[in-house]
């Protein structure tokens, strides 16, 4: 298992480089405040990181890939979706973070993090990492049908025989309504 905690001091000048061969056991609950996402890993993380200590903070290159079991935003089956990629970014020393109450961020800006204490988290900067990486609202497949808003039917098994025209009685006034304005 590599070291998920890298004290500053101890990244030489020339860098370090981690390997992410055996990260297998990575716990990806979600982030604070939020309903605790459930995400298991269907693969090992594998890939690198390469650690270069700069005079207010440390810079990560790193890639790596896997795969995740999560649940598909349509039909709300878990599926395996796999994950690959490339990034870079800059972690700051806490006592370097803009003082000021509101900071105006630009899209460089975005690609920094900060570093509470003397030590880099790698295991948490994978885990945030992975969870930047999944879209807004997986699919199963691009052309998941999702399910039947009328009677819960999964519709990519097949068709329910719910009516294709049900109105929602909330809005059957609005019918009337438009027929009105015409005549």
């Amino acid at each position: 298992m590599i070291a998920m905690r890298v004290q500053w001091e101890d990244i030489p000048p020339e860098g370090l480089e981690v390997a992410l061969e055996e990260v297998g056991d990575l716990p990806l609950k979600g982030p604070k405040g939020s309903l605790e996402e459930k995400m298991r890993l269907a693969s090992p993380v594998r890939g690198k990181l390469s650690l270069k200590r700069e005079k207010r903070g440390v810079v990560i290159r790193g890639d790596f890939r896997c795969t995740v079991f999560i649940r598909c935003a349509r039909c709300l089956k878990e599926f395996e979706l796999p994950i690959s990629e490339d990034f870079e970014s800059l972690y700051l020393h806490i006592r370097y973070a803009p003082q000021e109450d509101e900071v105006e961020l630009s899209a460089k800006d975005m690609e920094v993090g900060f570093l509470r204490e003397e030590t880099v988290e790698v295991e948490e900067i994978l885990r945030e990492r992975i969870w930047l990486s999944i879209p807004m609202k997986p699919l199963c497949k691009e052309d998941c049908r999702g399910l039947c808003p009328t009677c819960g039917k999964d519709l990519n098994e097949g068709d329910c025989g719910c009516p294709k025209e049900a109105l929602d009685p909330r809005f059957a006034i609005l019918k009337d309504l438009k027929l009105s304005l015409k005549g």
